[in-house]
């Protein structure tokens, strides 16, 4: 990207992306009114879940789409990695989630569902969607050229508003419709690494800096075919921010129209929302700012605990002068908040101490 690109509004911007998804759990401005929780946390906190898919496009996509045998070594490293972390955090969620009644009666077809597209317990969804997202990308890279590729991921990510936002309006498309209903006897949202995720992988490769080739375009310079255009030059500043503006105005009178047409099967994909994360993204790669390592391991971990959190405040909530915590809904947000970044902060602390021990004593 021409200016230049830095990563330190990212790291700031993780911590910021992880309170929100903390607000999607807990509603804190329903005490204040339905309609200004709605926003923030229908609305706004849309954004999180994005970011966070275009952070992992941005870093590790590009050499996943480089022409090569290393390439799908390093899809591996990531799926083994990714999946490392993804059974570590299941295992951790576990006694919640059979305490909260999630795993009877299971079948086969159930838990196939919950590992590959729901996640056992409500967040951690996130992680096979984005092994499911990388893979299909490496997969399509090798018959694709990156505009192609384009096309297909803007393709999946209308199917997927069929069953998200727009469900409602659906049933006006019969065909479409009937494909949203068949697909809800394997998942139980479009918001998963098939039809959200692919589109923000990609959309974070391509803003971050020079377009990854695919194997196909490899193959088409060889052959002497042109390849796809080079984008001009990137929009300034000022209009990314009046872009970023309009775009998340935008998303919000859509979103509040919608919600009023009672078209919402879910709320987590909006047309608008595309616009304005290439512009939230783009105005985030120009914050002059140092990276924060130890920000990301904090954000990272307040994504994981902040649902365990929630359990803990609502058994605390229960004591006769706790009760206000429960009462409150932002007095609950807060003290999620609170205890989530206390104990990501001392395991961050931890980590580094044993670290630095090691070190000391090698």
């Amino acid at each position: 990207m021409n200016p230049r690109t830095y990563t330190g509004g990212l790291d700031r911007f993780r911590l910021a992306a992880a309170l929100l998804v903390a607000a999607i759990h807990t509603s804190p401005l329903t005490c204040v009114s339905e309609e200004a929780d709605f926003f923030l946390t229908r609305i706004l906190a849309r954004v999180a879940v994005p970011f966070f898919l275009m952070v992992t496009g941005q870093f590790v996509l590009p050499r996943i789409l480089e022409p090569g045998a290393r390439s799908g070594r390093r899809l591996l490293r990531y799926l083994v990695r990714t999946g490392g972390l993804y059974l570590t955090c299941t295992l951790l969620y576990l006694p919640l989630g059979i305490y909260a009644g999630h795993y009877k009666e299971l079948t086969v077809s159930k838990v196939t569902r919950m590992l590959v597209w729901d996640g056992p317990f409500y967040h951690l969804w996130y992680f096979p969607a984005c092994m499911l997202g990388m893979l299909l990308l490496y997969l399509m890279s090798r018959r694709l050229s990156l505009r192609s590729l384009t096309r297909v991921c803007i393709v999946l990510y209308v199917l997927g508003l069929s069953g998200d936002s727009y469900y409602g309006l659906a049933r006006y498309v019969p065909p479409l419709r009937g494909l949203c209903d068949l697909g809800f006897h394997i998942w139980s949202y479009t918001r998963n690494g098939l039809f959200l995720t692919p589109l923000f992988l990609l959309m974070g490769a391509h803003i971050s800096g020079p377009q990854p080739k695919t194997r196909a375009q490899a193959t088409d310079h060889m052959q002497n075919r042109p390849l796809t255009p080079r984008p001009g030059a990137a929009p300034g500043t000022l209009a990314l921010a009046a872009g970023l503006t309009l775009s998340l105005g935008g998303m919000t009178g859509e979103a509040f129209l919608l919600r009023h047409l009672d078209s919402l099967r879910h709320d987590s994909m909006y047309l608008l929302l595309v616009p304005t994360m290439y512009c939230l993204y783009s105005l985030l790669l120009r914050v002059d700012s140092s990276p924060c390592p130890r920000l990301r391991r904090i954000s990272a971990l307040v994504y994981i605990l902040h649902p365990a959190v929630i359990v803990a405040v609502r058994l605390c909530a229960r004591l006769p002068h706790l009760l206000p915590l429960m009462e409150q809904s932002l007095l609950h947000y807060l003290a999620v908040c609170l205890l989530s970044l206390a104990s990501a902060w001392l395991l961050t602390s931890l980590r580094d101490m044993i670290s630095n021990h090691r070190k000391h004593f090698s």
